[in-house]
């Protein structure tokens, strides 16, 4: 019989098929019929049923985050009865609320094609979306993290236990606390403010008034980041004042 080597992957191939088969008895050429016109179609149909299951699932556990667009949802081990194309699924309940961790557990009313009612439980976790901050490359503990040294990343995550910034603000401009390798997504731990003032270092007080500029040696008494109003000493004259820290080792005050 001809037709050797002939693979048929889909009822779109059951014309060449024929006629590859051209020899063949009549009963052989109705039952490759049989097979490529029902199996095919039904296949298609229950994977879009199972499809139309899961989304309904989906659709359900995202509504208890309000449908935020930052989480991810799957579903653990599917009973084998949702993968029926007769069964109408009538309600869908939480068995089990999302724990810490994502884990939760749906509870879902069927009717079977003879209208008999099951319940069912699905198993799913949620995870979310974040936005973190990655280095591109190795820094060591006390340098400053500058804009172009570090470049964002979206990640799921089970939970945001160990404090990830998600804006470049919380990020550049901090100090590092220890040497860190290139690809490490930055934590909070990971990062101290940088203070470019320390408490009793001798600062450069200005004085500022339209075109006259006045500089005086004082202490600053408080810590500050460039930005900061802090407490300093004059001096000359022991006075303590308030000034705002504009660079390293600069306080400007008011006149």
């Amino acid at each position: 019989m001809e037709g050797k080597g002939v693979n048929v992957k889909g009822s779109k191939y059951w014309l060449e098929s024929l006629l590859v088969y051209r020899r063949a008895d009549g009963l052989q050429v109705i039952f490759l019929i049989l097979i490529l016109t029902l199996f095919f179609p039904a296949s298609g149909i229950c994977k879009d049923r199972n499809a139309f299951v899961e989304k309904r699932l989906i659709d359900f556990i995202s509504g208890y985050y309000s449908q935020k667009n930052d989480i991810q949802i799957t579903l653990n081990n599917q009973p084998s009865v949702l993968k029926d194309e007769n069964v109408n699924v009538r309600t869908i309940n939480f068995s089990r609320l999302p724990d810490s961790n994502g884990y939760g557990i749906c509870a879902v009313e069927l009717e079977d094609k003879r209208r008999q009612i099951k319940n069912v439980f699905v198993a799913f976790r949620v995870m979310h979306k974040k936005k973190v901050y990655v280095l591109k490359e190795a820094m060591k503990r006390g340098e400053i993290i500058t804009e172009d040294r570090v470049t964002p990343r979206e990640v799921i995550l089970n939970d945001d236990k160990r404090g990830y910034p998600s804006e470049a603000e919380d990020v550049v401009g901090k100090q590092l606390k220890r040497d860190l390798n290139a690809g490490t997504a930055i934590t909070k731990d990971m990062m101290e403010d940088y203070f470019v003032i320390k408490r009793n270092d001798i600062v450069v007080i200005t004085m500022e008034h339209k075109r006259l500029v006045v500089r005086a040696k004082g202490r600053a008494i408080e810590r500050g980041r460039v930005g900061d109003v802090i407490k300093v000493k004059n001096l000359t004259s022991q006075k303590e004042i308030l000034g705002r820290v504009t660079g390293s080792g600069i306080v400007n005050v008011g006149m």
